[in-house]
């Protein structure tokens, strides 16, 4: 706002030339001469009374090793609210360094307030408001986000009236009730109490939550406040029998999490209103709610922040039966499905769905049995016999011939290729496993890799990876937690990168050789493309590396031998060994998905002790 640039004007000015009393927050300088000053967070907030000025909340951001004390703070905080009369209030935030060991950032509250009423717009006859602090979240564009309120407010709305929608979509009988999910201090809220909806907020900021609490108490209005983790407080409201005519969900710019996703499909509510601030997360988001019985009706674009490329949407969705899985191979007896990650094989407490149900609905499932399968963190290629006594032939021929082709993108850079050969601690002793590599890409700084595991052990991939240093990005078992955080922050990484590309296998008859192939899920080719940027996903895809939709028998020559899958013998040479576990080598120039003469390889202690499957 016009007010806004001019007090940032004055505040610049001042950073450029402090007054002595002002010196300390705006101009302090640490002993090698660098500006302690970092950056301010200003935010402008409409009073309820038409007569009183808008007030302006102002943060500053200080290095905690500068040169002051929290008094001289204080004061010179004091001093700019003088010069400015709109500003009532200052804080400051003091980020810590690695000089100064200090663990975490600390925040005070200097001068004035630490939260100020902020008017909403609703169609009520008093103004409504919420109570707006230093930290909270606020949507800076004033009128934008008038418009995100009227329009939620009127989906809300027109949902209620229409009583025979809500018969038609759900077995439940929900209460006309909305749940406002990460509600952060009301600001949806308060404005769908004052229309008469009553609304449960739920937010895990503890601050937030108290202030969205304070402004319903004060102004009498129907808001129910739990503060909590979203995830754990849906499950616990479907849990309990809990019901709504409306669900919001308004998550932060990563997205909802899988579990959140999953306990918000479990309240069954006959229509959500998912307002999404970045667009890749919210395909991603869909495509899963796809698969738990929501798809989207309509999509309202907003413009949130004009003159950025900012884009929000509010997505209106709705029940639907859930989606099918896509089939990759049909013939031979066999069924091949894409698995998709955050989904079981079979039924399991755990999980609100399974890939076997999902294609009994549309498909006739009868009696299958898995020969090939997967984690239901990872994605891929699931191969099913239509009947037990096939599922037998087909295993043993994969036993003999079978081969399992992954993508993977880890941390760090790996070398070219080589082998990782580590015992694994199996179900009842020791086993020597070995997994063949080659990086395809580097991505970000991270690698993405082709890997083909000889003779499969729990978890293998996923644990030589971790072993020797380049644990899998998303991995929240093995793998790094702060490289996680970030991929998920910033990448939209919400699973492992990890995903089976191809699955080889002999007919058990005929000896002819099948091949079938998933590509790469449309949420890790966006994670690439974020980490780093398109021409990594282009040089891929030119060399045919992310997998094709179906299955091929080959009628050729046979592959030799040492391509055909764990029965693969000893490498060629001596042994050399590298401190981090992996051994280059040399390459014959074939296709990234098809794999080269075995590398020397390099044998590691037993490590670890014996594990319980929890996948």
């Amino acid at each position: 706002s016009p007010s806004l640039l001019a007090f940032v004007a004055a505040l610049r000015a001042l950073v450029m030339n402090p007054p002595p009393v002002l010196e300390p927050l705006l101009g302090a300088r640490s002993a090698a001469g660098a500006l302690v000053f970092s950056s301010l967070d200003v935010r402008e907030l409409v009073r309820v009374e038409a007569h009183e000025d808008p007030a302006i909340l102002l943060t500053v951001t200080l290095a905690a090793d500068g040169p002051f004390s929290l008094e001289e703070l204080r004061a010179a905080a004091s001093a700019l609210r003088l010069r400015f009369p709109a500003l009532v209030g200052v804080a400051v935030e003091l980020r810590s360094t690695l000089r100064t060991g200090a663990s975490a950032d600390e925040f005070f509250v200097l001068s004035g307030e630490s939260a100020v009423e902020d008017r909403l717009d609703d169609t009520s006859a008093d103004f409504t408001y919420q109570f707006v602090s230093h930290r909270s979240f606020l949507r800076v564009h004033r009128g934008q986000a008038e418009r995100l309120q009227r329009v939620v407010g009127d989906i809300v709305a027109e949902t209620l009236r229409n009583s025979a929608f809500v018969a038609e979509h759900t077995t439940l009988e929900p209460a006309a009730r909305v749940l406002d999910l990460y509600g952060g201090t009301g600001a949806l809220s308060l404005v769908l109490a004052a229309r008469g909806h009553a609304t449960v907020l739920v937010e895990s900021q503890p601050e937030a939550a108290a202030l969205a609490g304070r402004a319903a108490r004060i102004q009498g209005l129907p808001v129910e406040v739990i503060q909590g983790e979203v995830s754990a407080v849906t499950k616990a409201l479907a849990a309990a029998g809990s019901t709504f005519a409306v669900v919001i969900a308004n998550p932060p710019r990563r997205g909802l999490s899988p579990a959140a996703r999953e306990a918000i499909a479990s309240l069954r509510s006959p229509r959500m209103i998912y307002v999404a601030c970045e667009l890749d997360n919210l395909s991603r988001d869909l495509e899963h709610f796809a698969r738990l019985g929501y798809r989207p009706r309509a999509l309202h674009p907003l413009d949130m922040l004009p003159l950025t490329e900012e884009v929000e949407i509010v997505a209106v969705l709705e029940p639907c039966q859930p989606a099918s899985p896509a089939v990759l191979f049909d013939g031979l007896g066999l069924v091949a499905l894409a698995k998709p990650a955050h989904e079981p094989i079979t039924p399991q407490p755990e999980y609100p769905s399974s890939l076997l149900g999902r294609a009994a609905a549309a498909l006739d499932v009868g009696a299958w049995a898995p020969v090939v399968s997967l984690d239901a963190g990872v994605s891929g290629v699931c191969l099913f016999a239509r009947d037990a006594a096939s599922a037998e032939r087909w295993r043993a021929s994969f036993e003999r011939t079978g081969r399992l082709v992954y993508l993977a993108a880890v941390r760090g850079v790996t070398p070219l290729k080589g082998t990782i050969v580590r015992d694994l601690i199996g179900e009842h002793a020791a086993i020597q496993a070995r997994t063949r590599y080659r990086r395809l890409a580097i991505a970000g700084g991270h690698s993405v890799l082709r890997l083909v595991p000889e003779r499969p052990v729990l978890h293998q991939v996923r644990r030589h990876l971790a072993l020797v240093g380049h644990p899998v990005l998303g991995d929240m078992r093995y793998g790094h937690t702060a490289t996680n955080r970030y991929f998920e922050e910033k990448n939209g990484l919400d699973r492992s990168f990890l995903h089976l590309v191809r699955v080889e296998v002999d007919h058990p008859d005929t000896g002819q050789r099948l091949s079938v192939e998933a590509p790469l899920p449309a949420e890790l080719r966006a994670t690439l493309a974020r980490a780093s940027d398109d021409t990594v996903l282009e040089f891929l895809d030119q060399k045919s590396a992310l997998g094709i939709l179906g299955g091929r028998l080959e009628t050729g020559a046979e592959a030799p031998k040492s391509e055909r899958g764990p029965a693969s013998e000893r490498d060629s040479g001596p042994e050399s060994a590298r401190a981090d576990g992996l051994l280059p080598s040399s390459s014959r120039g074939r296709s990234p998905l098809e794999f080269d003469e075995a590398p020397r390889t390099i044998r590691g202690e037993l490590f670890g002790a014996p594990e319980v499957d929890d996948s």
